[in-house]
This record gives structure tokens, C-alpha cells and sequence, in this order.
């Protein structure tokens, strides 16, 4: 696997707005295919058909969040984007906590919460292209000022907003430009020294460390201890007889 920027040197932002749109994963994909350079970023005031991650859709109000999707083009085959998820949601829980001065945690591998509820996700999709390097599409929502009877009933038990959780409000363009900024800083911390940084960054910030989980993969659920994430990106599951089962995609839920 490549390393983050080993065919890019600096991330270069470049942002536009639009109203509305289906998706702005959707969007940059497109101009990932026309040939765009990495950094490019589209941030929408609504979507109609935000996803999220295993095909769920992502509830996207107008003027009530940030939604948006940047480009990377790190190289590496299809499994950095697991990597990218983890280093994404740091970079998106600085960046949310310093806007907002709330506590925010990361459960593995894509939300991050407060208080145990999440209020924002991550979902990367990588893109195989010809005669370009691949391209990596990292879509963020967040929810700012959702209250509990705009979200649909089957996520009033389980999201929130940074209202909801009595946080300082910011700007949606402000809080665009400090997780870029923080992306941008991890993004540059694993092209010189690996993902190492990262992961225990990400260790610092998960709010279920060490409890009890169930993990739902495909048709199976294993249930053990959260005893973190590796080299890479697996969740590490202890298992009761003490043995540690590898986890590269699931859902976590505590038990």
C-alpha cells in the first residue's frame, strides 16, 4: 500500500457551494472522472439523497448541517479508504470540538458522537479510474441545529446535533474550513511518518474504548471488548476465551 501523498505533495482546497443537490459524493465523483486534482471540495446547503454507509441515507435538512465531499488521490489499492475513514474522523472531531467546545468521540469506523448519540459520519469511496490515479471520495455530515422532531423517528433514540447537545453553534463555512485544516494537517502527518500518528490519535478519541461491543458483520454478530484498532484500521475484538478476532468492516453497537 502506498502512503498517503506519495504521488501529491500539499492538499490544495479548493471549495464550492451549491443549494442542493442528491449527493455530494455523487458530485465529485463525477469530476474525479473528468480528471479534477485532489483537494477539490463541494459543500451543499441541502441534499436530497445524502448516503451514509452499506447503501443507509443520510437525513441532510437544508441549512441545518455541513455537508460535504472532498477529493484525495493518495494512490494505494482500495483498502486505504478504511484508513482515510479513521483519519478523517479525527481530523472531523478536532475540528467539531474546537468550533463547538464540546467532547466529541469516535466510534469505529465512521461516526463521531457526543455523549454517545451521533452527530456527524464519514463515508469514503474509493474510485478505480483509467489512466488517472485512483481517487478517494470522502463525504462528512454533520448535524448543527437539528432538533429532535425534525430527525426521522427511527433516529431520534440515537442522533443529535450540536444544538441538541448544548454546544456552541458555529458557522457551517467556518467549521468547512477548520476540519479542512485539520485533514490537511493529518493528511501531511501520514505522508511523512505513516498511520502510526493517526491511530493513536484516534485511540485518544474513541469513546468506547475498552467496553463491551457487539459487531454485526454481513449475517454474523461476534460480541468481545473494544481494544481499539490496528496497523490497519481493523477493529481489534477480545473475545471471551481471550483470543482477538481482526474486524475489517462491521457495525458496532454496545451491549
Amino acid at each position: 500500500m502506498n502512503p498517503i501523498g506519495a504521488n501529491e505533495k500539499t492538499l490544495d482546497w479548493r471549495v464550492e457551494t451549491v443549494d442542493e443537490t442528491s449527493s455530494t459524493n455523487d458530485l465529485v465523483s463525477a469530476r474525479a472522472r473528468e480528471g479534477e486534482a485532489s483537494g477539490f471540495v463541494i459543500r451543499a446547503i441541502s441534499q436530497t439523497k445524502g448516503r451514509g454507509r452499506r447503501g443507509r441515507s443520510w437525513f441532510s435538512p437544508p441549512g441545518s448541517g455541513l455537508y460535504f465531499s472532498a477529493l484525495l488521490r493518495p494512490g494505494g489499492e482500495p483498502g486505504i479508504s478504511s484508513l482515510l475513514t479513521l483519519l478523517l474522523g479525527v481530523a472531523a472531531a478536532e475540528g467539531l470540538a474546537e468550533a463547538t467546545s464540546l467532547r466529541v468521540g469516535l466510534k469505529w469506523p465512521n461516526d463521531l458522537r457526543v455523549n454517545g448519540k451521533k452527530i456527524g459520519g464519514i463515508l469514503c469511496e474509493y474510485i478505480d479510474l483509467p489512466n488517472q490515479l485512483p481517487a478517494i471520495v470522502a463525504g462528512l455530515g454533520i448535524n448543527l441545529t437539528t432538533r429532535e422532531a425534525d430527525f426521522p423517528p427511527e433516529l431520534r433514540e440515537s442522533a443529535s446535533s450540536v444544538l441538541l447537545s448544548g454546544g456552541r453553534v458555529p458557522d457551517a463555512e467556518h467549521l468547512l474550513h477548520l476540519i479542512l485544516e485539520r485533514i490537511a494537517f493529518w493528511y501531511k502527518e501520514y505522508e511523512s511518518s505513516g498511520f502510526e500518528a493517526v491511530r493513536e490519535q484516534w485511540l485518544g478519541l474513541c469513546d468506547n474504548l475498552g467496553e463491551m461491543v457487539s459487531v454485526r458483520v454481513a449475517d454474523e454478530t461476534f460480541s468481545g471488548k473494544n481494544n481499539g484498532i490496528d496497523e490497519a484500521g481493523r477493529l481489534l475484538l477480545e473475545k471471551a476465551d481471550g483470543s482477538t478476532q481482526r474486524i475489517t468492516s462491521g457495525e458496532v453497537e454496545l451491549t
